[in-house]
């Protein structure tokens, strides 16, 4: 849609609203272009804004918006110009400004560390609540590319990131030596197990042969005369019996 506006005489000012179209433009008159469909802007500057703790940050911002199709004729007559110069001055200045507020109540490191979103999400509610009213509506914020941090905060960011590489080396290191030492306790614990087995089987293995030859008497015997190789003893004391001789 646009604005055809007169710009001397009687009538000077807002004639009427145009739709899509051609249209006769004299040397007295103007018309200003007013898209209602979404418009995409990124700012080839970026917005620098300052922390609660004095640090400035710098970062490349990117806008969403359209103009409400009902409020052209009020859009214009808030600013005098067309969406294009309302986009690169106004609709910035206001990004910029709603930034710097809410930046000097949030410290580096919470920026850093999640708070970029919850800083976007509160300047694009406060510039919705601005400029919904005069009739452009803002749907989205958005950062582009990377931060522009002072050396300072960098050096303090890359400082983290080393401390937190450490951390989980060491972290690993632990685990890794907590998994050999429950490998060692495993294998110390299976060969005891081992060891208690195999001695628990020759103490039964003794104990139920024992049984057996008080039972059996004659079987102790028996595996004595199968092991004699028939020798008798070439010196016996007296009262000594011959072995497996019965002398009567």
């Amino acid at each position: 849609m646009g604005i055809k506006v007169n710009k001397l005489g009687d009538d000077k000012g807002v004639g009427e609203v145009v739709g899509v179209g051609r249209y006769w433009t004299g040397w007295n008159t103007e018309v200003y272009i007013f898209p209602t469909f979404k418009q995409m802007k990124t700012y080839d500057e970026p917005f620098s804004f300052q922390m609660s703790d004095g640090t400035t940050i710098g970062y490349h911002i990117g806008v969403a918006y359209k103009v409400d199709p009902s409020k052209v004729t009020t859009v214009f007559q808030t600013y005098r110009k067309g969406v294009d110069d309302i986009t690169n001055t106004d609709l910035r200045q206001k990004i910029a400004d709603a930034l710097n507020r809410l930046a000097s109540k949030m410290t580096t490191d919470k920026f850093i560390d999640g708070g970029k979103s919850e800083l976007l999400d509160a300047a694009l509610k406060d510039i919705q609540e601005e400029m919904t009213p005069i009739g452009i509506q803002v749907m989205s914020l958005s950062y582009v590319g990377k931060p522009e941090y002072p050396p300072t905060v960098i050096d303090s960011i890359n400082a983290k990131v080393t401390a937190n590489q450490k951390t989980l080396q060491r972290e690993q290191e632990v685990k890794q030596r907590e998994a050999e030492a429950n490998m060692l306790r495993a294998e110390a614990a299976g060969q005891a197990d081992a060891i208690r087995t195999k001695a628990q089987a020759e103490a039964d293995a003794i104990r139920l042969r024992g049984e057996a030859l008080r039972q059996n008497p004659g079987v102790m015997e028996l595996e004595a005369i199968n092991k004699w190789n028939g020798t008798l003893p070439q010196y016996m004391t007296s009262g000594a019996n011959t072995p497996f001789i019965q002398v009567k």
